[in-house]
């Protein structure tokens, strides 16, 4: 086996290896896409992993030995008094800590903080390492009536007197160092029950408490008696729960961009398989002469898979160290990230698995290929070492091959329009990669038709078309991975942009209605939802009182626990301008209204498993409630789902008092600049729990942020799409580089019959053209496709009925294919017609 084995890898570095070094350019190009594939890989998973392994870190890191925990279904929080119930009614809980997880504003700079009492220490020893003074014994020696202990990277520093939320604070300690970093990379704030309640207007109320088990206590057991003592006012979940909401949270970006990378993948299998595919047509004498010395077809194929695999290994180890880098610049320029209200500050963390399934991701993708491409082995004769190798690349190919690859090829395309209508959610995902190898395989089976096209187009180029066309037919797999890079290209392109401009379009429509009010008083900029804290109640009457305003209407956000899922839920009054309103079924809505039902979103009904007429039961802050589904509507899902109902249910049931924002319209004669410029003055009057400030902007701009958040999730997807295409441009101009290297005799032989220079370009160009053209074509059908099925799948994923509509714009991916063609033509037409005539006539 050894010896095998040895002998395999020997064969490839005498044989392989030599003639790779002969062809550097093309082994580079396709090199290149493995890395960028590889690099991509790498970029997605770090980049998103970081998001949740940095909330599971200091989750991690607060929670420490606590098994349960219990939290705040909405950010009214849950009563104080619950952590003492539990401590009387649970005999298996050795340790119960109250907690307040939330952020405050020093300067403009958002800090995460916790609050607790001395219990806390009882949880992790990073906990206690980063609210404990170095050689204190312990915070209950300490006087935190009024201090905080802080982390080095809020730039706060000791004895500095503050003032958050109308509560005069100290700074008492600074944790630096690995002490200091344990807990949210040194961006917190600890401050004893009492004061942290304060600071965030929460006063007898906790954000979530941590329970601690005692030696040998049964979990399960300890969670039910914790949930029946708890009874509905509040969720009983494992504490690593907000890792999984921020992982839910960023999975239709994540997964979008996974998807084109996975794209990406198939696309560098397929440029390896025009390399390997024309390695073996200029190979074929070489070997056919291996054949005639007794070498054994086995082999040789066993080689040429070995050849690949080790390119995707070179490729994928390249790319890892380039997706790294490209991964921690992303992060670096990441907004903060949100665990309920506790500002959490986003790291880079590469999963431990992530190097090691790109890496055997690109090996599998180029092994795959290569095998389509080997099978051109077995049709090496030994007395080919005779003849010359380019005749070769005209066999025609087996037809029950093309039988057995077009029917696997329409089984994957109709399994790919079957996973992206009928599976719900995030696997619709899988789909884009099934019509990527699908759309290839066809294509592969539709060579011969493909390449009868372009040699009919060739011949209408006149004389030097004529020659073009003989050339196309000596050498179809050429032709066939020349117009399939083009394909390529615009395929991606059209597929991916189209997709985008769509979601864009179709997320205006799920958002109608939100830039009718002319200006919002929000607890949140216009790029995030205003989930809280509470504007001040007597916000409303100033705001109503400036000239020009005809209406204020109040209204509020929430984010809902529901089990170990998040979800949205929006508070209406009468006259609110939200899209809720103008969706739902009138008579759903006055029911609604009314205080008699909610409506969900799509994806918040399919979440559920209900639908209209079906009753749910909500545990609220107040305890259990049961509500009637009146409406499901199209709209765009955040987290896990969204949902609205009555202003006034929403803040009986959740107990949250006070709006969260309030629609403001105006007089369209009224002098709009100066209505803003007020509105700004008493936003800047106020203040908000925390110290956090009070945003105003149109609703032009509230639907303006929405479509930027689109498009910015969908930014990262369009520059893969871009460095796959431009990959494609590269393989392209190597392809028709070698086109002509590989025809240097050929060349020759025209040239001494008298053939000119001017003629001989013509003919390099007119064979372009015509694969610019078929490829094109073949590239919009397939492109188009690709849009149809990218709208499917983003209707299954952000649960917006995303409308298919075709982007003229899109036409320029065309264009620019065509033209690099053409263009990339020029440069090898240009050397055939200065090839020396005896140098090629004499060259084998």
């Amino acid at each position: 086996m050894i010896a095998s084995i040895g002998a395999a890898l020997t064969r490839i570095r005498v044989l392989n290896l030599r003639e790779i070094r002969t062809h550097r350019l093309r082994v580079l190009t396709s090199l290149m896409v493995v890395v960028v594939a590889s690099g991509l890989l790498i970029a997605v998973l770090g980049t998103f992993g970081s998001l949740t392994e940095s909330v599971r870190q200091v989750n991690a890191a607060i929670a420490g030995s606590a098994q349960v925990e219990v939290a705040a279904i909405a950010d009214s929080g849950i009563d104080e008094g619950l952590a003492g119930e539990i401590r009387r009614e649970v005999p298996d809980a050795k340790s119960v800590v109250p907690l307040i997880r939330d952020s405050v504003v020093v300067d403009g700079h958002e800090i995460a903080l916790l609050g607790s009492d001395f219990r806390a220490t009882a949880l992790s020893g990073e906990l206690r390492q980063a609210v404990s003074d170095q050689g204190s014994s312990g915070l209950g020696e300490r006087d935190l009536a009024d201090g905080l202990v802080v982390g080095a990277a809020t730039g706060l520093y000791e004895g500095q007197q503050l003032t958050i939320n109308d509560v005069a604070v100290r700074v008492v300690s600074v944790v630096d160092g690995d002490q200091g970093t344990v807990l949210n990379g040194g961006n917190f704030a600890f401050a004893y029950l009492g004061l942290a309640q304060r600071l965030t207007s929460q006063e007898g109320r906790l954000d979530s408490i941590l329970i601690v088990p005692k030696p040998g206590a049964d979990v399960a057991a300890l969670k039910a008696e914790v949930s029946r003592v708890v009874d509905g006012r509040a969720v009983v979940v494992d504490p690593d729960f907000r890792a999984k909401q921020a992982e839910v949270a960023s999975s239709v970006t994540r997964d979008a961009t996974l998807l084109v990378s996975a794209i990406s993948l198939v696309i560098a299998g397929f440029l390896v398989f025009n390399t390997m595919n024309m390695a073996v047509a200029s190979r074929r004498r070489s070997l056919a002469m291996m054949r005639a010395l007794g070498a054994r077809r086995g082999h040789m194929v066993g080689d040429l898979l070995g050849e690949s695999a080790l390119l995707g290994l070179a490729g994928g180890l390249i790319g890892l160290p380039l997706g790294m880098l490209a991964g921690r610049w992303v992060i670096s320029r990441a907004p903060q990230a949100n665990m309920e209200a506790m500002t959490v500050t986003v790291s880079y963390h590469l999963p431990v698995y992530a190097p090691v399934i790109a890496v055997i991701a690109c090996v599998l993708a180029c092994v795959a290929a290569t095998s389509l491409a080997a099978r051109s082995v077995f049709a090496v004769s030994p007395v080919e070492a005779m003849t010359a190798g380019e005749v070769a690349d005209a066999s025609a190919q087996r037809g029950r091959v093309v039988w057995i690859v077009g029917i696997v090829s329409v089984a994957l395309l109709v399994a790919s329009w079957l996973v992206a209508t009928r599976v719900p959610d995030r696997p619709a995902i899988l789909a884009g990669v099934v019509y990527a190898v699908g759309g290839l395989l066809l294509c592969y089976a539709l060579t011969r038709p493909l390449v009868a096209g372009v040699v009919a187009l060739s011949r209408r180029f006149g004389g030097p078309g004529q020659l073009a066309a003989v050339n196309t037919e000596r050498a179809p797999r050429r032709a066939w991975a020349t117009l399939m890079t083009v394909a390529v290209a615009i395929a991606v392109g059209m597929g991916t942009s189209g997709a985008l401009d769509n979601l864009v379009s179709s997320i205006s429509s799920s958002l109608d209605g939100l830039a009718d009010p002319d200006f919002y008083v929000s607890s949140a900029d216009a790029a995030a939802i205003p989930t809280g804290p509470a504007l001040p109640p007597d916000i409303e009457t100033e705001v109503s009182a400036i000239p020009g305003v005809t209406r204020v209407v109040g209204g509020q956000w929430a984010n809902v626990n529901v089990g170990e899922a998040r979800i949205l839920v929006q508070g209406l009054e009468p006259e609110s301008l939200a899209p809720f309103m103008r969706k739902t079924d009138p008579q759903a809505l006055q029911q609604i209204l009314a205080g008699d039902g909610i409506v969900l979103s799509n994806m918040l009904a399919r979440t559920l498993g209900v639908g209209v007429g079906d009753t749910i039961t909500l545990a609220t802050p107040t305890g259990y409630h049961d509500v009637v589904v009146r409406d499901t509507v199209d709209y765009l899902s955040i987290d896990s789902g969204t949902a609205a109902m009555a202003n006034s249910l929403l803040a009986t049931w959740f107990d949250r008092t006070g709006d969260t924002y309030l629609q403001v319209s105006t007089d369209p004669a009224a002098d709009q600049a100066q209505i803003r410029q007020r509105l700004e003055e008493i936003a800047g009057s106020h203040q908000l729990a925390g110290g956090k400030p009070i945003y105003i902007h149109s609703g032009a701009e509230a639907l303006a942020a929405a479509q930027a958040q689109a498009q910015q999730a969908g930014s990262f997807t369009v520059a893969i799409q871009w460095i796959v295409a431009l990959a494609a441009a590269i393989a392209l101009l190597n392809t028709l580089l070698l086109s002509v290297i590989e025809r240097r005799r050929e060349l020759g032989v025209l040239r001494a019959m008298g053939a000119s220079r001017r003629f001989v370009s013509r003919m390099v160009v007119a064979e372009a053209a015509a694969v610019a053209l078929i490829g094109s074509v073949t590239g919009i059908v397939l492109g188009l496709a690709l849009h149809l099925l990218s709208n499917k799948i983003l209707t299954a994923t952000t649960s917006i009925d995303i409308m298919f509509s075709p982007r003229p714009s899109t036409l320029q991916f065309v264009a620019i294919a065509c033209t690099l063609c053409i263009v990339g033509a020029l440069l090898p037409a240009r050397r055939a017609a200065r090839m020396n005539i005896s140098e090629s006539i004499l060259n084998e």
